[in-house]
């Protein structure tokens, strides 16, 4: 089951804030032990979310050094992290060291000595796993270590994206089915990133990365529903990939993208005509807000979908909502 676990600093008296953050956190979930960098006041945010075969954290801290030797390592795992906000980030591990940019990723092993210096406040974002869900999909996961992953790779974008998400989606993780499934995604996007064999990355694509692809263009597709010019052409270019790309996203779900969003908009429609305390709003007003602009076409793709008119809808919980009276 996805387990959440968050911690802030601000509710805790200053002296105490850098021992909590380091062993209520760092040492209990990650086996790594801190130093703070600057003299001033330590601040720090973190939510930790544990689902089947990885663990998530993502926040923002004060500048420290994070470090983890040889007694502290318990599971043969990895850890991929990157940041934002931070101009650079050092990494030390199995005699290699890396700079790393805002924005930029790299990975490091938990067996065995390594550490992280953050020399500026800034958010960050990591993710552990076990070693063995990457180590036959990665051409040479040890080679891996503690190299800088460009911020631009097309896989790194696309698994930030699929993570921003899913810090949105929280009741959906509830579902054990779908955390193996997120789970899943994960590791081929992960795969991808560092650098997936032949079969790997043939399997990535025609599970994970399409999967987390369609997740990212419904999710755009829900941010701009009300606009007007919606098409595949505007989606398409804002993700990075072809219309056709897109289309076919939609086929394998036996649909097409216009449909996909026709059905969306009349679902916002209804849970607009539906909420009692939104009853003053026109028909013309709650068209446009689900990205209808001609009423008299919306009034008749709804009554095909729902088998009555937005008016009769409107009407029925009207009456719905006024106070009964008792009879006595």
């Amino acid at each position: 089951m996805s387990a959440v676990v968050r911690l802030s600093t601000d509710d805790i008296a200053p002296r105490d804030r850098f021992a909590v953050w380091r062993e209520a956190l760092f040492q209990t979930h990650f086996n790594v032990d801190i130093e703070p960098i600057s003299d001033g006041p330590f601040r720090g945010q973190a939510t930790v979310r544990a689902l089947p075969g990885l663990r998530l954290l993502s926040g923002k801290s004060s500048p420290a050094t994070y470090r983890r030797n040889h007694k502290r390592v318990i599971r043969d795992d990895v850890v991929l992290s990157f940041g934002r906000g931070v101009r650079h980030v050092s990494a030390q591990a199995n005699g290699r060291e890396a700079t790393v940019e805002a924005g930029d990723a790299f990975l490091l092993p938990c067996g065995g000595c390594a550490s992280i210096q953050v020399p500026e406040e800034g958010e960050f974002t990591s993710l552990r796993l076990p070693r063995a869900a990457l180590a036959s999909n990665v051409i040479d996961l040890h080679d891996a270590y503690c190299r800088r992953i460009p911020r631009e790779t097309p896989a790194l974008i696309l698994l930030k994206r699929y993570l921003a998400l899913l810090e949105w989606e929280t009741d959906a993780l509830a579902d054990s089915t779908l955390q193996h499934s997120a789970v899943t995604h994960m590791y081929d996007l992960l795969a991808k990133t560092l650098g997936a064999t032949r079969d790997a990355a043939a399997l990535a694509d025609g599970r994970g990365v399409r999967a987390a692809r369609l997740k990212m263009i419904k999710g755009d597709i829900a941010r701009h529903l009300t606009e007007a010019r919606l098409s595949v052409h505007t989606v398409a270019a804002r993700n990075g990939v072809s219309p056709r790309y897109v289309q076919r996203l939609f086929d394998d779900e036996g649909s097409t993208f216009t449909e996909y969003v026709m059905a969306q908009r009349l679902e916002r429609a209804h849970r607009l005509l539906t909420d009692p305390e939104l009853s003053d709003r026109t028909l013309t007003a709650i068209a446009y807000a689900a990205g209808f602009n001609d009423l008299s076409h919306f009034q008749r793709r709804f009554r095909r979908r729902y088998g009555a008119t937005p008016s009769e809808i409107k009407a029925s919980v009207r009456v719905n909502s006024l106070p009964q009276r008792s009879c006595l």
